[in-house]
């Protein structure tokens, strides 16, 4: 299966990059990012690809079955519904989108087109989050009436590990990347 990878960044290049390679079954051949050395190092990091700088390029390929889209969060809806009215399915960064309306806007194309589209909302798989889930079904912790969900993202946070931002380390630093959504993890909990 071939896909893209738009938005070639850190999540994309500790995540969604490595996973394709990982996986026989899939071929990367685009890196797509609006920033072209960005876009044409994956392609020498990983030694396959296709660098290019415009998205709509990707779409147009009938060979892409797939792409992830690994962009700054303002970008995702638009990006990921141009891709499923392409024929396309998409895998997702979460944020799915900014606002509520945003969201449901790409879950309405989805159903439209038919496509996969998957929210990267990891937590969902964790062991840890899955037995709570079981202790839920299995009326173990009884009645449910709230759920809080802390899962700390200590990135670019000094001291505490991850990656730390530098002035000119990127062309974007908005304060929507500080936030994580966490209604998400509610809902795995008590679908």
């Amino acid at each position: 299966m071939k896909v893209a990878v738009i938005g070639c960044g850190t999540i994309a290049n500790a995540a969604h990059i490595p996973s394709y390679l990982n996986n026989p079954e899939a071929e990367i051949k685009y890196f797509c990012d609006i920033i072209p050395e960005r876009a044409q190092a994956a392609v020498e990091k990983y030694d396959c690809g296709v660098a290019v700088t415009d998205y709509h390029e990707v779409l147009k390929d009938p060979e892409i079955v797939a792409v992830s889209v690994c962009t700054p969060n303002n970008v995702h809806p638009v990006i990921a519904i141009d891709a499923l009215r392409a024929g396309k399915h998409v895998l997702c960064e979460k944020p799915a989108a900014r606002t509520y309306a945003e969201a449901l806007e790409m879950q309405k194309v989805q159903h439209e087109t038919g496509k996969i589209l998957n929210i990267g909302v990891v937590n969902r798989f964790n062991d840890s989050v899955n037995l709570i889930k079981k202790y839920i079904d299995s009326g173990k912790l009884g009645n449910i009436h709230h759920v809080y969900v802390s899962f700390r993202a200590h990135r670019s946070i000094p001291g505490l590990g991850g990656r730390v931002y530098h002035e000119g380390d990127c062309r974007r630093r908005r304060i929507d990347r500080l936030g994580r959504p966490l209604f998400g993890y509610c809902h795995v909990l008590l679908r």
